[in-house]
């Protein structure tokens, strides 16, 4: 996990990039680099039992901003994996399995913090 002033600033460039091509993967990566996002993509799973975030791509699905917090629902494509003993010779080889979720995240332009939740379906 990365020291909070550094997540700070991975936010705070993200939230510069607001608008630009390049946004949804600049706020996935200051997420991941905070840990935000491994716990609602956890929870979320509906095919393995682990969920694998680190390839997780993000999608705008809707945006507002009021009172300095800007307000965002992603759609997450990523995977997750039931892990096996992994003996020699186990038939079921872990393989990754794809996942979708929808997150509600919630920056906070001042302080450049964010907060992330599940949106149940």
């Amino acid at each position: 996990m990365m020291p909070e002033t550094a997540a700070s600033a991975a936010l705070a460039d993200a939230l510069q990039a607001w608008g630009s091509a390049g946004f949804a993967r600049q706020l996935r990566d200051a997420l991941l680099a905070t840990d935000a996002l491994f716990a609602p993509l956890q929870r979320a799973i509906t095919r393995g039992s682990h969920a694998l975030v680190e390839h997780a791509e993000l999608l705008v699905l809707r945006s507002a901003e009021r009172d300095g917090v800007l307000q965002l629902d992603a759609g997450v494509v990523y995977a997750s994996i039931t892990p096996g003993c992994a003996c020699e010779g186990d038939p079921t080889p872990m393989s990754e399995l794809p996942e979708y979720a929808t997150l509600r995240i919630r920056i906070d332009r001042a302080s450049a913090s964010a907060t992330v939740a599940l949106l149940d379906d």
